[in-house]
């Protein structure tokens, strides 16, 4: 069965307008609607009574009454742009979910991403994310990979997108500055135990070349693969480790570790939001480069360089 010539329907807009004013009687809070202004209602209804040869309304001083055809056409409209609404509403909450996997360090997934995560699911419920931890080199096509979080200052193949820089301090139990060997001075560390983190070995020699020590070597000590675990190690008391700010702010607020110094290292590596240029401009890169930027600017350690 054939449908009615397009030539006969009128314009879209007309039909808005005319059935605006037929719901709400009266072209100003048809405007209003619409958000256009009362002479462009009335001369979209104008055309529709032109184009269909019907007049649509008997104007007086209380506003519009539609003649008797407008009312069984505006029943109709009505029923057909409720359709149209609910087709629409249907439509965007079958539509598919878009993935978005991000790639990152255990340590900064687990003590900054992940906290924050919950508020760009609210604003864009149809990405599901998927945060792959991982150490390895980036291969975005191999991995699947969207965007990855990494630490550096240097990707030329890369977009790249400043988030936050870190500074570097050793923490440690509170039980380490008590007694004989308690911690009071940088060359104190010459007594101490000092923990690694694999992948981050140079962080303790940045730190002692910054604080002016000399008496420490900077390689001695147990190593850990994680972060998590050096960390747990020292409010053990097994020894000193370097923690990179923002990363240890929970530790040291809830109490597990202390700063024994005040030196801090502002480090010359930053944390990045990095990607292929050829995904610049896809819609689910667009929208978490938007959020993470939005989270990373609220931070004291998105610092203006």
């Amino acid at each position: 069965m054939n449908g009615p010539s397009p030539s006969r329907l009128p314009p879209l807009n007309a039909l808005r307008a005319f059935e605006a004013a037929a719901r709400h009687r009266s072209l100003t809070r048809a405007a209003k609607e619409l958000n256009v202004t009362q002479a462009a209602v009335s001369a979209q209804v104008k055309l529709l009574e032109q184009r269909l040869g019907i007049r649509l309304f008997y104007r007086h001083s209380g506003g519009l009454k539609p003649t008797p055809q407008a009312e069984d056409y505006f029943s109709a409209l009505r029923q057909a742009f409720l359709l149209m609404n609910e087709a629409t509403d249907a439509l965007l909450h079958s539509a598919p979910t878009t993935h978005l996997t991000v790639s990152c360090f255990p340590n900064i997934a687990m003590r900054w991403l992940l906290p924050r995560l919950h508020s760009f699911n609210r604003l864009h419920p149809h990405f599901e994310v998927n945060v792959l931890t991982s150490t390895r080199s980036d291969d975005f096509d191999q991995e699947q990979i969207d965007v990855a979080i990494r630490w550096g200052n240097h990707w030329p193949q890369f977009e790249a997108h400043y988030l936050l820089s870190a500074e570097m301090v050793p923490v440690c139990s509170p039980s380490l500055l008590q007694g004989d060997k308690a911690l009071k001075e940088p060359k104190d560390l010459a007594h101490a135990t000092l923990l690694h983190v694999q992948g981050t070995m140079e962080d303790w020699g940045l730190w002692l070349d910054y604080a002016q020590v000399k008496n420490v070597d900077p390689l001695n000590g147990p190593r850990f693969d994680s972060l998590t675990f050096a960390l747990q190690a020292a409010s053990e008391g097994l020894g000193v480790a370097v923690g990179r700010l923002p990363l240890v702010e929970d530790d040291l607020k809830l109490g597990r570790l202390v700063m024994p110094f005040s030196c801090r290292y502002l480090a010359s590596k930053a944390w990045h939001l990095v990607y292929p240029n050829s995904m610049a401009y896809a819609p689910k890169v667009k929208a978490f480069t938007d959020w993470i930027l939005g989270e990373a600017r609220q931070s004291p350690y998105h610092i203006v360089r």
